[in-house]
């Protein structure tokens, strides 16, 4: 039989149980009653659900909140600073009758110190949040970012990775640190080491990103500053280096010619030489030929549809298919990959284009690489002009063809449907055109181009 608790002299000063709604049971008596009989486990458990929430009281402010859903939830009701509080001690079964008073207990020694036991959990929580070390806080941040981000339905792939690169570089420094110990200095330090082993374009990304991983610990409490603000434009970066790419037409017949003679000349593999062609045609970046898949083609209607998971800029593509890009993807010796269009087992390396290139001759660093295909098309096609001198082709028109995306999302939608009769022009003009330059190594006159 259970035995009543009576609350002493000081504790009734202190906690105070709030009748307001409470409903009586058949048990034991509710915070309305002028008695408190203490819980047992068999009491506990034949608590039903009622068409309101009801409480239960254990003592000395600990009681049981009884959901319409029949959930029984711990609370501790006390008076602190002359206002009415409670906190949550969890819900039973999972907290145990002993368990809860015993946290009851601790409570009420706290506020016997006159401190409020709301705010010792949250100064604690706090506590415990900034002793976490950076490599932790930054996974929780790819996660929450994964989940919650920017369209966080493909931020798993490409962007998190680079992410994730990029503040390895940082562990060894400040990885297993508290993220409320850093300070500047000891960031600086880090990011110093990587100037000196020659990364210096990373440095900056890594500052950068490392600034991402503090201001998301700022936003949830774990610490108060974000060293690598200040550390903006402490080191120096180096100059961009655009992607070589060959832009005299001369040049650019001759590639095609070496391109198309790959397998014969230069001991090459026909998939490669295909796609090889297919990325010269098409001004899509390399690692999108590399992972083209069948289902992204319509062949019918000659059009290519890149997701948005596989651009760099995140957002989805439509190419239009030349005559002779979709004769490529009709070639024989592709289509043994139920999966991927330039693929035996798995797609091409990252290295491959560019690997083939070398094999012909060309410098990737300062002459031509696969990246700078796009490079030529855009230089050539800028270049062409009317018969009456005026630009051949509207510039919106090559960014959209080079997937150069607009910041403003209404126009950019806007110009995707607008121009889209012109971009199929463009991209059969452009293949058109390499293929008289690569015939018998003519010139196309850019004075002579006609093309709407």
């Amino acid at each position: 039989m259970s035995t009543a608790v009576h609350c002493r002299p000081e504790a009734a000063s202190i906690f105070v149980g709030n009748s307001v709604g409470i409903s009586r049971t058949n048990g034991p008596r509710t915070l309305r009653g002028r008695r408190t009989v203490a819980l047992t486990n068999t009491a506990i458990q034949n608590l039903k659900p009622k068409s309101k929430p009801y409480k239960v009281s254990d003592g000395g402010g600990l009681f049981l909140l009884v959901t319409t859903k029949g959930s029984r939830l711990w609370r501790f009701a006390y008076r602190f600073g002359g206002k009415q509080k409670t906190i949550s001690f969890g819900s039973y079964p999972d907290v145990k009758l002993a368990a809860a008073r015993d946290q009851r207990d601790a409570a009420r020694g706290l506020l016997r110190q006159e401190i409020d036991p709301s705010q010792a959990r949250k100064d604690e929580e706090r506590k415990r949040q900034s002793a976490r070390s950076f490599r932790e806080v930054a996974e929780e941040w790819w996660e929450a970012k994964g989940k919650f981000g920017k369209n966080a339905a493909i931020k798993g792939s490409r962007t998190q990775t680079r992410d994730k690169k990029l503040l390895t570089n940082l562990y060894r420094a400040i990885g297993e640190r508290s993220i409320s110990e850093i300070n500047t200095a000891e960031l600086h330090h880090g990011l110093a080491k990587l100037a000196n082993r020659g990364l210096g374009d990373t440095v900056a990304r890594c500052r950068a990103a490392a600034s991402r991983v503090f201001r998301y610990g700022m936003a949830t409490g774990k610490c108060a500053t974000d060293p690598a603000h200040a550390l903006t434009g402490a080191f120096t970066s180096p100059k961009v280096k655009h992607r070589p790419g060959l832009t005299e037409p001369s040049a650019v017949g001759e590639l095609m010619r070496n391109v198309a003679a790959y397998r014969q000349n230069f001991g090459g593999d026909a998939i490669t030489q295909l796609a090889l062609q297919f990325l010269a045609i098409t001004l899509v970046r390399p690692g999108e030929v590399r992972r083209a898949e069948w289902t992204e083609f319509d062949l019918e209607n000659g059009k290519w549809s890149i997701s948005a998971d596989k651009m760099k800029m995140r957002k989805s593509h439509e190419v239009p298919l030349s005559r002779q890009a979709i004769a490529i993807l009709r070639e024989p010796a592709i289509t043994c990959n139920p999966r991927y269009v330039f693929a035996v087992v798995r797609p091409l390396s990252d290295n491959t284009f560019n690997k083939a290139l070398r094999t012909m001759g060309y410098s990737t660093l300062n002459e031509h690489c696969a990246h700078g295909f796009r490079t030529t098309a855009s230089t050539l096609l800028n270049g062409e002009r009317r018969s009456n001198g005026d630009p051949a082709w509207h510039p919106d028109v090559v960014e959209l063809s080079l997937a150069h995306t607009d910041a403003d999302e209404v126009r950019a939608i806007y110009n995707r449907a607008k121009l889209w009769p012109e971009r199929v022009l463009l991209m059969q003009h452009w293949a058109d055109r390499l293929d008289e330059l690569r015939g018998d190594g003519s010139i196309l006159s850019l004075k002579r181009v006609t093309t709407a």
